[in-house]
């Protein structure tokens, strides 16, 4: 020891070399790793995010799709009304009191549709003879003007009954605002379903239809927006800064309902499409990348700025401790100080390492398991909490997953082995993710309560997944207990169960049908290995 002080004090140059490569080597890995976590949080959160938009694209745009729908079913149950189509092809021979008697029915029957309707705001009817059966409300048309018009060369060479227009139109006056309106335009034939002998004009309230999507907030600048086939906003002022022709570039690539992240004037967007159908326009959400990640970003460097304060307090104490004492001492003193401190040392070193160690590896694991909520929670606590790290396994399909990770926690709580061989599966499976997930679960079930019954022996759980002559198999085999072979016929029988009164009778039956539903085979085998059930699909 008396030596290495020597040593130590002779050659300082060397000696503070030696001490930074000593302290590179304890805070490297640990650096790495907390760099490691906080990008895999960031990644997970951004997917988590991207997610949820693109659940709310798709609900926002099954919203506006049935909204669009009602209008056009609405009007159909009007316009093709036997009396709408008589008295509006007789309508310039009625006499004064019938058409008056026509004006009276077609208004109830406006009222009644913008009772069924709340995004119906006004409605004019015209007969082919440009005469005004009602007027509902501020607006007028000219017919004229109509009939000279693209919006009626459209209707007329259309194949469609009705026509979606936006914007201003020549026809249409609106008082007291002629601003730009969503409106249908609907032909009225006659009883024989030929001739036209009206027209139907509806605008759209924009105030209630806008409300169907043009809250949804995403992010702080982003947001939905509906675009019409040339990428002009409709009902809307605010374009979230899409630029023209993405919406064409995203069609090309069939990518509907699923968030595209593209570079635009170097800045990175995630932009999603939904088609409406009644009519060519899209619905298109859209936030900038960096927005989904942001707060995160923000409390993982806040919560991390503490800890490296931390190692780098901890690094400037070792230093100082280490050249001021060397100084201050005797030598005498300074051995016998150095065997103490250099004990102290280490085991601060140790109890740093594997304190901040213990931290990540925590962190890492409610990442695993998907929980990253509580993993930013648990960043900002910085509480000893133990959790059950999860097995690595990936199977591609998420809600089989948690399946299957269910029963591993179960298992591991009533001390029964678990083994899995599974692949990866395509995310495009001929048969529907609920089905599949209810018939895993119900096998994964019994299985479970078989084994936790079985008395006085080694348990054990497989579960398996692959591949075999076309056929998509999934496996579940618990070792004991053995069904009994005259049980073994009756086993999916509705009714059947060996669970006495905790059991309905009716899981295995249910599971059957659920198979057969999607073009399935089930069996049950018996071997040494246990029992078998075998469930196939057509790959």
């Amino acid at each position: 020891m008396n030596s290495l002080l020597k040593f130590f004090n002779k050659n300082r140059a060397l000696s503070i070399k030696l001490l930074f490569l000593f302290l590179v080597l304890i805070y490297m890995p640990m650096a790495l790793y907390a760099h490691f976590v906080h990008i895999r949080t960031v990644d997970a959160v951004e997917k988590e995010k991207i997610d949820d938009i693109e659940q709310i694209l798709i609900k926002t745009s099954q919203s506006v799709n049935f909204a669009l729908d009602s209008i056009e079913k609405g009007v159909f149950e009007i316009v093709n009304h036997n009396g709408m189509q008589a008295g509006m092809e007789n309508f310039t021979i009625l006499t004064e009191f019938y058409k008056n008697k026509m004006s009276e029915f077609t208004e109830r029957q406006v009222e009644i549709l913008k009772s069924n309707v709340p995004y119906v705001d006004r409605v004019v009817f015209i007969d082919k003879n440009g005469t005004v059966i009602l007027s509902d409300g501020n607006i007028m048309v000219n017919s004229d003007k109509f009939y000279q018009s693209d919006s009626f060369k459209k209707l007329l060479f259309s194949n469609s009954n009705f026509l979606w227009e936006y914007g201003f139109s020549e026809y249409i006056s609106l008082q007291p605002n002629n601003e730009k309106r969503l409106m249908l335009i609907y032909r009225i034939k006659d009883l024989k379903g030929i001739e036209d002998v009206g027209y139907c004009f509806i605008t759209i309230n924009p105030n209630s239809f806008k409300a169907l999507y043009d809250n949804t907030n995403i992010g702080n600048t982003g947001g939905v927006v509906i675009l019409d086939g040339n990428d002009n906003g409709v009902l809307s002022k605010e374009s979230f800064n899409i630029p023209e022709k993405t919406v064409d570039y995203i069609l090309q690539e069939k990518s509907f309902y699923k968030m595209n992240n593209l570079d635009i004037s170097g800045k990175e967007y995630y932009i999603g499409v939904a088609p409406l159908f009644p009519i060519d326009w899209f619905l298109v959400a859209t936030v900038p990348r960096e927005e989904l990640t942001k707060t995160v970003e923000e409390n993982l460097k806040s919560n991390f700025t503490p800890i490296i304060y931390i190692g780098i307090s901890t690094a400037l104490i070792i230093v100082i401790e280490t050249f001021i004492l060397s100084k201050v001492v005797t030598e005498k003193e300074m051995a016998n100080y150095r065997l103490v401190l250099s004990e102290k040392m280490n085991e601060k070193l140790r109890v740093y390492k594997h304190d901040f160690t213990n931290h990540l590896q925590i962190i890492w694991g409610l990442m695993e398991l998907k929980h990253y909520d509580k993993a930013l929670d648990y960043l900002m606590k910085a509480s000893n909490e133990g959790i059950v790290i999860k097995e690595k396994y990936e199977i591609g399909v998420p809600e089989i997953e948690s399946t299957i990770f269910s029963t591993l926690l179960k298992a591991r709580e009533k001390d029964i082995e678990i083994e899995m061989d599974c692949i990866k599966l395509e995310s495009n499976l001929p048969i529907k993710i609920y089905d599949l997930t209810k018939i895993l679960s119900n096998l994964l079930k019994n299985a479970m309560y078989a084994l936790e019954k079985a008395n006085g022996c080694e348990k054990k759980l497989k579960i398996k997944i692959y591949e075999e002559l076309g056929f998509y198999v999934f496996e579940i085999i618990n070792n004991v207990p053995i069904i009994p072979r005259e049980l073994r016929e009756k086993i999916f029988e509705k009714g059947f169960t060996t669970k006495g009164k905790e059991g309905s009778g009716l899981g295995l039956h249910i599971v059957r049908k659920m198979v057969e539903k999607n073009k399935g085979s089930i069996e049950l085998k018996i071997d040494k290995e246990g029992n078998h059930f075998i469930v196939r699909f057509p790959a």
